[in-house]
């Protein structure tokens, strides 16, 4: 097999590289090793609920603002709905509400009670920060890392302002402690802003970079923060959909292991898929989406590296291990003007296992629950010792009895900030690091990658570029680092260096595109939902009748890891993975899987004379794994019938015919 790009690993910048060069018309093959798209970016099934896995709390969809997944959508043309919330967030500390909105003032209204002696020198601050961020940020976007832009591009924009891009580069070597106590001498002070720091990028103030956090503090009153309707797996869908759309072949359930060289140049990738077959594939260029421990330790041959570049990546320092309490609770336990965001941070002292992070999403789009329950995902860190997930102690007794002390933990942590929490309880499943990286292949289950720490931030990250001329890496472990835009911002980094070496156009904020972004309110949402809380509108920008009822069909499947659907199917048709195409209205990704496993498997195309469906007992239906849930199975075959817009009542007639003869 040979094609033009291979990018490994499809998170969200391994997507959307992968996304933007299919769009530039190269033929791009995506390998996979999760059977879903989006790595920490993506949602599960438990029968009526749907849980958000992960990355959840979305900035960059705003019409300003750092704002890379409203620019992506926009030159991919995919159009998706956005939920705004009212405010970005609340961070109770110390046992006061801050809440986090585009009204400043409340902001430092709040901050007034905390540090009534110290707020003008916290207002300076701001101020400073404030004419950075509007004035030389936003004034001039980027959407590529500093380390990938041509020293043309770079001077062009000192002489737009230099005088303030003067001001940004001195704060490449300056911590945002050392920046903050330019205009306020108080420790206390300090400790709050720790706590900024460190529950969005698990460092504290003197470990980050005065630079990354202009952007992180001022960004918490422009930007907002969203959700896509539907949950957070429409993010990744609408990717895949743009990719598929655009002739991009999708390999999942397929694990890069190995790449080949020739005269020193990477020429092809070997993967192993679930099944145990090898797929050798050889291509120009290659993009690795992923831990910069799993391509130099495992993809790259180690006699091609040097001792250098490994030392320097084992000695990375990651950030914390996270587990992932996920809940469903009777809806009357949430407060009155509960927000869909809250950050817990009681301990001014240091991080600690009680700093968790509360995703209450169900409050933003009811329709992923039923309407009496809330879904919660609380997230922290956690300083247990936890196995590898390849390690026997990975089934043991003793890792239930842990997860179970985890669960206890975090439930008594959110017992304390929400009375009655634990009674409320009607379904719970933790995510353990282990769990994580197991289902992720991040190394420990350190979610964010390596800290955004002095010493090892934003430049002194790994590049897009690598020592071989046609190996580009994108992820947590580059410039951008740590958080859904930056990762986002790295994909088109690793896209425009391809594009650069081909010499073809690259990806530029100054692209003029349409905008396909749909930013709509909570309250807008609910208007048009019924009685059970379902939505009357389609989440993924669709109002194609024909496409909707698709949609309607395919939201029952439980996306279920043990997928007896496709073992029991004679054409073994990924039908988990058609069914997650149609809720994100990706007809052409989801025809694509049906025909390449009936040709596989039967030697026969779909056509007005053959149709899978038609030729067999529906074996599928019968174990359906819904069954067990209200014994009724997702429809699989009339779902599937329609995507070809036949009549499913032909259903019915034809399983008294024998197989028609169909196409070879």
């Amino acid at each position: 097999m040979k094609t033009d790009v291979i990018v490994m690993g499809a998170g969200l910048s391994g997507l959307t590289a992968a996304a933007l060069l299919a769009r530039k018309g190269l033929k791009v093959t995506l390998i996979e090793q999760h059977y879903q798209p989006g790595g920490s970016c993506g949602a599960f099934r438990r029968g009526s609920r749907t849980f958000d896995q992960g990355t959840a709390m979305l900035f960059g969809f705003g019409a300003s603002g750092f704002n890379p997944h409203r620019y992506v959508m926009n030159q991919l043309q995919q159009p998706i709905t956005v939920i705004r919330h009212p405010s970005l967030y609340t961070l109770y500390y110390d046992g006061h509400p801050i809440p986090f909105s585009e009204d400043i003032e409340q902001y430092f209204s709040a901050l007034t009670e905390l540090f009534p002696e110290h707020m003008d020198g916290i207002r300076a601050f701001y101020a400073y920060m404030a004419d950075l961020y509007y004035h030389a940020i936003l004034a001039d976007p980027i959407y590529m890392a500093p380390s990938e832009m041509t020293p043309k591009d770079g001077f062009l924009r000192f002489l737009k302002h230099p005088v303030r891009l003067l001001r940004l580069f001195r704060l490449f070597s300056q911590s945002a402690g050392d920046l903050l106590r330019r205009f306020v001498d108080s420790e206390d002070v300090v400790r709050f802003f720790n706590k900024l720091t460190s529950t969005y990028c698990y460092t504290l103030l003197d470990e980050t970079p005065a630079i990354l956090a202009v952007t992180m503090f001022m960004d918490n009153h422009h930007g907002g923060s969203y959700y896509p309707a539907g949950t957070s797996q429409q993010l990744p869908g609408k990717l895949e959909k743009s990719l598929e759309e655009d002739g991009g072949i999708i390999h999942y359930q397929t694990k890069a292991c190995s790449m080949a060289f020739r005269d020193g140049v990477p020429y092809a990738v070997t993967a192993i898929r679930n099944d145990g077959d090898a797929l050798t594939i050889e291509a120009d260029d290659f993009i690795f989406s992923g831990t910069l421990s799993n391509l130099y330790h495992h993809v790259i041959p180690h006699e091609l590296q040097s001792r250098e570049t490994l030392s320097w990546i084992d000695q990375l320092e990651m950030t914390y291990p996270s587990v992932i309490l996920y809940c469903a609770v009777d809806a009357s336990v949430l407060p009155e003007g509960a927000q869909p965001i809250e950050m817990l941070a009681n301990d001014p002292q240091a991080i600690d296992e009680k700093e968790i992070t509360l995703y209450r999403f169900s409050l933003a789009d009811h329709s992923i629950c039923p309407e009496d329950e809330h879904l919660i995902m609380a997230i922290g860190p956690t300083f247990q010792k936890w196995p590898h997930p390849e390690d026997p102690e990975y089934d043991s007794d003793e890792y239930l009895v842990l997860k179970d002390q985890e669960t206890a933990r975090i439930m008594a942590v959110l017992e304390d900030h929400i009375p009655g929490f634990r009674a409320a309880v009607r379904y719970h499943s933790l995510a353990t690091p282990s769990s994580i990286e197991y289902y992720t292949l991040k190394n420990g289950g350190s979610v964010a990658g390596p800290k955004q720490a002095m010493g090892q931030d934003l430049l002194k990250r790994h590049p897009a570029a690598t020592q071989w001329k046609n190996l580009f890496v994108c992820g947590e472990g580059t410039v951008m680092g740590t958080g859904s835009p930056a990762v986002t911002i790295s994909g088109v980094s690793a896209a425009n260096m391809v594009l650069r070496r081909r010499s073809m156009k690259e990806f530029s904020a100054q692209d003029r595109t349409e905008n396909v972004v749909i930013e709509i309110t909570a309250d807008e949402l609910r208007k048009h939902c019924d009685e059970k809380g379902n939505v009357l509108i389609s989440p993924n920008s669709i109002d194609d009748p024909y496409q909707l009822q698709l949609h309607d069909l395919a939201v029952t499947c439980q996306w279920c890891s043990d997928d007896a659907c496709r073992t029991s199917c004679p054409y073994h048709i990924d039908i988990r993975g058609i069914m997650r195409r149609l809720e994100c209205g990706n007809l052409t990704g989801a025809r694509m899987e049906v025909s390449r496993s009936v040709s596989i498997q039967s030697h026969h195309s779909i056509s007005d004379h053959f149709h899978p469906c038609l030729t067999c007992d529906r074996q599928c239906e019968t174990q359906c794994l819904h069954t067990l849930i209200d014994e009724t199975s997702v429809p699989i075959a009339r779902t599937l019938l329609l995507l070809y817009q036949r009549d499913p009542h032909e259903l019915k007639a034809a399983q008294t015919q024998e197989e028609p003869a169909g196409q070879p």
